[in-house]
């Protein structure tokens, strides 16, 4: 079994993939699902777990859960409308809190790390 999953990749990845997806189904602002998804990959990614978890969490569920596309619609039809100054305020303000949400991630998880050693 264990090389099973070492060939086949991509089943680790869809095993995040699916529930993450239903998840973000169901949240429809997608500003929450990104901030969130950007705190748990600074976790994640900084967690002292096998690859194959980084894997599973990492790509599949938080790369299934954030929406790069969804943001990116969203900010042309700020620019289709004409509301440029929005536009600016959206796309800055997103990117300064998601690099923020990955800081605090990764600073929670050296935490766990070291209560758990």
């Amino acid at each position: 079994m264990e090389e099973f999953f070492k060939r086949n990749k991509f089943i680790i990845i869809s095993f995040g993939a699916i529930p993450a997806s239903l998840i973000r189904w169901q949240i429809d602002e997608i500003f929450i699902v990104n901030i969130i998804g950007c705190f748990l990959l600074g976790f994640i990614n900084n967690c002292s777990i096998n690859k194959r978890y980084k894997l599973l969490f990492g790509f599949g569920f938080c790369g299934s859960l954030t929406t790069f596309s969804g943001w990116s619609f969203q900010l042309y039809e700020l620019i289709r409308k004409g509301s440029y100054y929005q536009f600016f305020f959206t796309s800055i303000l997103t990117v300064m809190i998601s690099l923020f949400a990955v800081l605090l991630g990764h600073l929670f998880s050296q935490k766990v790390n070291k209560l758990l050693k």
